[in-house]
């Protein structure tokens, strides 16, 4: 359109340019007149008043011309000008809405501009790389030294190599919540081993939850059972050349059935397995602790595993210690844990953490390299918590937040560049209210077709029916709780953040 103008205009301008407009009447030809009375200006050097108004009218006529010229060419330009910075206007405009497309259709719940959002985040939460780095090296080291001490005091299960996992993992831990993670994978010594049952416990016609019986069992699924095993071989003078410690096997067999396995059950009970890792931890603790200047705490919390490094100076670190089981060969972990009251003592929560984190760092390669969604997660964190901290605990976790941020995530027509920060920030916020409403939060991968098959998540659990985190919210007064921990949340916001950015200041 703006090309067709500007061509448009230019003919115009041609036109008039070769066409000028006419003399009026009264006015003389120049030329003609020159000719009639080039005669008389051969003699007469003195010009008679009839030439001189022929010569001012022949000079006004030029200047009339000159300035029609001027003006048509002012204009003309003026137009193209304007046409250009136009197309300039609607091309730019066009990008801007192409790559922010829109705040998901959702209502406006937060006033707060994307620079004031990067400020706040600045300055109150982010936590330097180096202090990140530097906690997780001396927790990861301690901890390496703990459970070697574990493994040689002797123990009833064998235990392998930590694994970190959690918001310092993932790099979306703020500046007042730094606790790290560490998952210690349990197996049982040979010749037992783990059998799986996972349980799917329908919640509706969409939902289901998860859950797992670890078995224990003697030898392998696939491997060939002694006859020396046969509990009709009674004679104690039969000897079995490959299980010339049967009795003890006997013994430890039975002894672990009732320690770590429930009471006339070959499944393994969460509190004795919680219950014997706590009491190696301290023994190992209590062989090791001579070599440190420091006290460890033991917690009593929710979660047994919540401890504590103070040193003299009076700096606190504070790390989670967790024993899981894998779930067969891959990286789901069932623990022990579980604010849910669903579960028996033999019935394991399935955890997805690392999966979670596979897919976080999967999305962010294919994001701008300053993109604002751990800053997003960063700042609903700090929010959360400091409002638990006037109103206490709701059914709101920092786990479904995390989940939030995944499910925006996965929806790839969404900018996450840093001036999106504001626009992000009121999505999540409306999403949260919705799925509160609604007493669903599904979890981000279990059931999800958009979730990438590059992270590698079980085939049963891909596949399988949506996870409802809000599950829980079906207590109509923890759902009351919870809503209201959110408003009020969302209330304080904006007040929260230009007061903590108005105080650093000042410091």
């Amino acid at each position: 359109f703006t090309h067709r103008m500007e061509d448009t205009l230019l003919k115009v301008f041609v036109v008039v340019a070769a066409h000028p407009e006419k003399p009026q009447a009264g006015w003389t030809d120049t030329h003609h007149e020159h000719q009639v009375d080039q005669g008389l200006f051969i003699d007469q050097k003195i010009p008679t008043s009839s030439q001189r108004l022929t010569t001012i009218t022949q000079e006004k006529q030029s200047s009339d011309q000159e300035d029609t010229y001027s003006w048509y060419l002012w204009k003309t330009l003026s137009l193209i000008s304007f046409f250009r910075i136009l197309k300039k206007f609607l091309r730019k405009g066009s990008k801007l809405q192409s790559k922010m497309l829109r705040c998901l259709n959702m209502s406006q719940v937060s006033d707060l501009d994307s620079k004031t959002l990067i400020s706040f985040h600045n300055q109150c939460i982010l936590v330097p790389p180096s202090h990140s780095w530097q906690t997780c090296e001396f927790v990861e080291g301690f901890v390496n030294d703990l459970l070697e001490a574990v493994r040689t005091t002797g123990s009833d299960m064998e235990i392998e190599d930590f694994i970190g996992v959690g918001s310092l993992y993932e790099q979306w831990a703020t500046r007042k919540s730094i606790v790290c993670d560490i998952h210690v994978p349990v197996i049982p010594p040979k010749p037992y081993s783990f059998e799986f049952e996972l349980l799917k416990e329908s919640r509706g016609s969409s939902t289901i939850q998860y859950c797992c019986r670890v078995k224990m069992v003697k030898g392998g699924a696939s491997s060939t059972i002694c006859p020396c095993s046969n509990s009709n071989l009674d004679d104690d003078d039969t000897l079995c050349l490959l299980h010339p410690d049967k009795k003890e096997d006997h013994v430890t067999e039975k002894y672990i059935n009732d320690f770590l396995c429930q009471e006339n059950s070959s499944y393994l009970a969460k509190t004795h397995v919680v219950k014997w890792f706590k009491t190696a931890v301290r023994k190992a603790w209590d062989e090791i602790s001579h070599k440190y200047e420091f006290d460890l705490l033991f917690q009593n919390r929710e979660n047994p595993g919540s401890l504590k490094v103070r040193f003299r100076s009076g700096r606190v670190i504070l790390f989670n210690l967790t024993p899981v089981v894998r779930f067969k060969d891959s990286e789901v972990h069932l623990i022990p844990y579980s604010s849910s009251a669903i579960f028996s003592d033999t019935h394991w929560p399935v955890c997805f953490t690392r999966y979670e984190n596979a897919l976080l760092q999967h999305i962010t390669k294919t994001l701008p390299y300053n993109a604002c969604h751990i800053q997003c997660l960063q700042i609903l964190s700090f929010l959360h918590k400091y409002q638990t901290g006037l109103t206490g605990p709701c059914g709101l976790t920092n786990y479904h937040l995390k989940n939030a941020v995944l499910h925006l995530l996965v929806n790839k027509t969404l900018s996450w560049d840093p001036e999106q920060m504001a626009c992000r920030h009121n999505d999540l916020l409306t999403f949260l209210q919705q799925k509160l409403k609604a007493k669903s939060l599904n979890h981000a991968l279990v059931g999800n077709p958009l979730i990438p098959s590059e992270i590698g998540l079980p085939e049963e659990f891909r596949v399988g029916k949506p996870v409802n985190l809000f599950l829980p919210l079906s207590n109509e007064e923890m759902y009351l709780k919870t809503n209201r921990h959110l408003l009020e949340m969302i209330r304080n916001m904006p007040v929260l953040i230009y007061e903590y950015g108005s105080m650093r200041n000042i410091l």
